[in-house]
């Protein structure tokens, strides 16, 4: 065997070929050509290369303006997964604001569009689902580590702007907390419902205009200056501080200025939120009407707003009968 197909063959290895067909899935973000592996990376005909780093592919050069995801997941890299902390939060979390079921996800394949370190990547694998979970930060390689050994789960780093998969390739595109933190929320979500399949159904979830995401809004300008090491060690001292002090006035006057995190889920998941909250660039908010006008501008169908507050469900429509009117799959 010659070095470059031992290589090939050891890259075809590192992609956990057993995957099938996650492997498979990606083609050339910038042209949307097949890819192959040679050498330890995804090659176009045309000669442009994506490394595969650790196992992921990777299609992005760098974590762009997200550095203090790629900080807090690898920091926390399974304080909010189920299937590490023992609890059923994230699940209770991803139901009740997707409205989906194990029925709903089972065999299908699924975008998990934003993966962070994977609490709900790990609840749709756990639910049956074979899982693609992209990220522009170097959460990829908490995601990756969480996942190793779950053949229904694929990492890979990549841009929501510029994806790598063929128009019409996901029965389900999940993106929960995530598009608001891009330079614009509508416009990634866009970007996302191509990928769907013809009857594929695309559930997001963004921050609302209203309590304390539109104080934290505020805030941002300020608090995601601060290099994440400096704040993220701020939130260590201030939350544990604030928790013992819960029923002083001063602290209650505190968290009505500068909401911090207070869910009931440990100490842990608290100091973690809040700088989740604080520490983005961008940090959108929207209402019900503006998200849901989206849906209805990338001609999605069965448009839904859910219980939760800006959680939106939709449809593709697998056909355009007469007059315009659409018909969807079954999703």
């Amino acid at each position: 065997m010659t070095v470059a197909a031992s290589l090939d063959q050891d890259c075809a290895s590192t992609l956990k070929v057993c995957r099938a067909p996650l492997n498979n899935l990606f083609v050339c973000p910038q042209t949307g050509a097949a890819l192959t592996v040679q050498r330890g990376a995804l090659v176009s005909s045309d000669g442009r290369r994506y490394p595969i780093v650790r196992e992921i592919p990777r299609f992005v050069t760098d974590d762009k303006y997200v550095g203090s995801f790629s900080f807090e997941w690898n920091t926390h890299t399974d304080t909010q997964l189920d299937a590490f902390n023992g609890s059923a939060s994230s699940e209770a979390i991803f139901a009740e604001k997707t409205a989906l079921r194990p029925v709903d996800v089972a065999g299908k394949l699924v975008l998990d569009a934003g993966v962070g370190a994977g609490r709900f990547s790990d609840v749709l694998s756990r639910w049956g689902a074979n899982v693609v979970g992209i990220d522009l930060s170097y959460a990829v390689e908490a995601a990756h580590a969480n996942f190793r050994d779950r053949a229904n789960v694929m990492i890979a780093q990549a841009d929501i702007g510029k994806l790598p998969f063929a128009d019409g390739t996901f029965d389900l595109i999940v993106s929960i907390g995530v598009l608001h933190h891009t330079p614009s929320t509508e416009t990634y979500f866009k970007a996302l419902v191509p990928k769907l399949k013809p009857g594929g159904r695309i559930v997001i979830w963004v921050y609302p205009n209203e309590g304390d995401y539109k104080i934290r809004n505020y805030w941002i300008p300020y608090t995601s200056r601060i290099p994440a090491e400096a704040f993220y060690d701020w939130c260590r001292w201030f939350v544990p501080w604030a928790a013992l002090r819960r029923e002083s006035l001063l602290v209650q006057v505190i968290h009505r200025l500068f909401p911090f995190s207070n869910q009931g889920l440990g100490m842990e998941n608290d100091i973690l939120d809040t700088f989740d909250g604080y520490s983005p660039s961008f940090h959108g908010i929207h209402s019900n009407a503006e998200v849901t006008g989206w849906f209805a501008d990338t001609g999605l169908a069965e448009i839904k707003a859910l219980p939760v507050l800006t959680s939106v469900t939709g449809i593709r429509p697998s056909s355009t009968g007469p007059a315009g009117t659409a018909s969807t799959g079954s999703g």
